[in-house]
């Protein structure tokens, strides 16, 4: 069985999104940083997406000669949506799930291969962790603070409790957070 790896930049008051600036894109991320972001990518055995991350990373990777565009293009894809009609057109090993969010998940999890990733997309991920379909979280803590926008945990039910596995920083200042999701609640 798959796991479902989360990858997300965020800034350190928990925004994915802004309208400030991007949290993915806000900090150069140095050498350490990209070539630990290309091993984890080139190692992955699906790239899961939504429409709008779909549409954006489609539309630059292709013809792009930026060192992750080989992995990017390379890597199978499924794009969740109900409005796309044929991505594979636009972006070879790429397909469409258009059921249930939880149903397609268990689908991916139990094909043959290696772990699955969830690389950006807000709205997917948020969806996804409220539905407590993410088996581990990589968080890539920016140095920064936006003080609004989009944050990753807005649609959780209730609150969740995690275990962390992992915190490494890099040179540039960003903080890797790696958590995994606690099946037993925490005591009081």
């Amino acid at each position: 069985m798959r796991d479902v790896i989360l990858y997300m930049s965020m800034s350190l008051d928990g925004f994915v999104d802004s309208d400030r600036e991007h949290p993915g894109m806000a900090v150069p991320e140095g050498a350490e940083l990209k070539a630990w972001k290309l091993d984890r990518i080139s190692r992955a055995g699906a790239h899961l997406m939504g429409r709008v991350t779909y549409q954006q990373m489609s539309s630059a990777w292709p013809g792009s000669d930026d060192p992750y565009a080989a992995p990017m293009n390379d890597i199978p894809k499924v794009v969740f949506s109900t409005s796309l009609s044929d991505a594979e057109a636009t972006w070879p090993e790429t397909r469409v799930a258009r059921g249930d969010l939880a149903a397609e998940i268990a689908a991916i999890k139990a094909e043959a291969g290696p772990d699955v990733i969830v690389w950006g997309g807000g709205r997917l991920a948020g969806a996804l962790v409220a539905a407590d379909l993410i088996d581990e979280y990589r968080l890539l803590v920016q140095p920064l603070v936006l003080g609004r926008g989009q944050a990753l945990f807005d649609q959780l039910p209730e609150s969740r409790h995690l275990d962390l596995v992992e915190a490494t920083p890099f040179p540039s200042g960003v903080v890797l957070h790696v958590y995994r999701p606690q099946r037993t609640p925490a005591p009081r």
